[in-house]
């Protein structure tokens, strides 16, 4: 680590979203606090189903591809490990510059801040995860991540796909998600490569998230959000990706709908919190996909920060003891 005065420590709290899941996830974690599984258990009850056991393969009839089960599976391990740094590590709070989300880790972002409670919170993503499901199966969209080019490449040609094919996500400055209409999309991805761009990646969604062909889905979420949901005052100041700003309680509706028909600009996001001078970035939540995008931002800005992980025993092993340098555990 870079310094070991507390007082020189800004920390950012990232969660990851989709994509991010994998079987068997943060069951590490799990077996040796095993009180964090009554996440699993409380989210499982919403959803009629046992959890754990599709995070562990063990459901013939359900998988971790599936939107519906992914979705709540990531919020819920992203929650408990939250709340063991929080409470079992006792971070410094008054530490935490920033906590942020991509796409779905917005809402795990939402939870550390308080803006309601573990079971408000699975409720909402639980019900986003269903109806993006159903809109999976309905739907005839696609995403495809575009690796190796600049934004501008990818803008110019989507010139002539105007209300069918859209950036969705801004993940750093050469890796970019593409989202629409399937066939458009497809011939969309033989002009990039026609125009010299090397690795395109379809998404195994059938879904095309972050653009404005999810606006049905969008308004059922702000439906059930006005009928369900009170937001409460957070206590960490929390940044939307999407909007690019920090937002207080009575934007987070607007966030979250939003987010569903308006790309991620997590490159922004992040540059912001580098200019608020945060030198500290932890990824709370399966994978390291956020961690990897923030190495490359920052290198690009030329800027040292610390980036850590909680995605298995020994990146928390690492995360405390480099806490601990820093007299960032009480």
């Amino acid at each position: 680590m870079n310094n070991n005065n507390p007082a020189d420590a800004k920390i950012a709290l990232m969660f990851p979203g989709q994509g991010s899941q994998y079987e068997n996830m943060g069951q590490q974690f799990l077996r040796f606090n095993s009180k964090y599984q009554q996440y699993f258990e409380t989210a499982g009850e919403i959803l009629g189903k046992d959890l754990i056991k599709v995070v562990n393969g063990e459901d013939p009839g359900s998988s971790l591809v599936d939107t519906k089960f992914s979705q709540i599976s990531i919020f819920c391990l992203s929650c408990a490990l939250f709340d063991y740094l929080s409470d079992d590590l006792s971070l410094d709070m008054g530490a935490v510059d920033t906590v942020m989300g991509h796409s779905l880790g917005e809402y795990s972002a939402l939870y550390s801040a308080g803006a309601y409670d573990f079971k408000k919170g699975a409720e909402l993503v639980s019900y986003r995860g269903t109806i993006m499901s159903e809109s999976d199966r309905a739907a005839k969209g696609m995403m495809a991540a575009v690796l190796g080019a600049e934004a501008d490449i990818i803008e110019d040609v989507l010139e002539d796909y105007k209300g069918r094919v859209f950036i969705a996500n801004y993940n750093d400055y050469t890796q970019i998600v593409i989202s629409g209409y399937e066939e458009d999309t497809k011939k969309a991805i033989n002009d990039l490569r026609e125009q010299g761009v090397k690795k395109i990646i379809p998404l195994k969604v059938n879904i095309a998230s972050h653009c404005p062909l999810m606006v049905d889905v969008s308004k059922k979420l702000g439906e059930f959000i006005d009928k369900n949901t009170d937001f409460k005052k957070p206590h960490l100041s929390f940044l939307s990706t999407t909007e690019t700003e920090y937002i207080d309680r009575q934007g987070f509706k607007n966030t979250l709908t939003g987010q569903l028909t308006n790309p991620i600009k997590w490159v922004a996001g992040i540059e912001l919190c580098l200019e608020r001078g945060i030198n500290i970035f932890i990824e709370l939540g399966p994978g390291k996909v956020l961690s990897g995008l923030v190495l490359r931002i920052a290198r690009r800005n030329k800027k040292t920060v610390d980036i850590l992980n909680t995605n298995d025993l020994e990146d928390i092993e690492d995360l405390i003891s480099k806490l601990q340098e820093r007299g960032l555990l009480k």
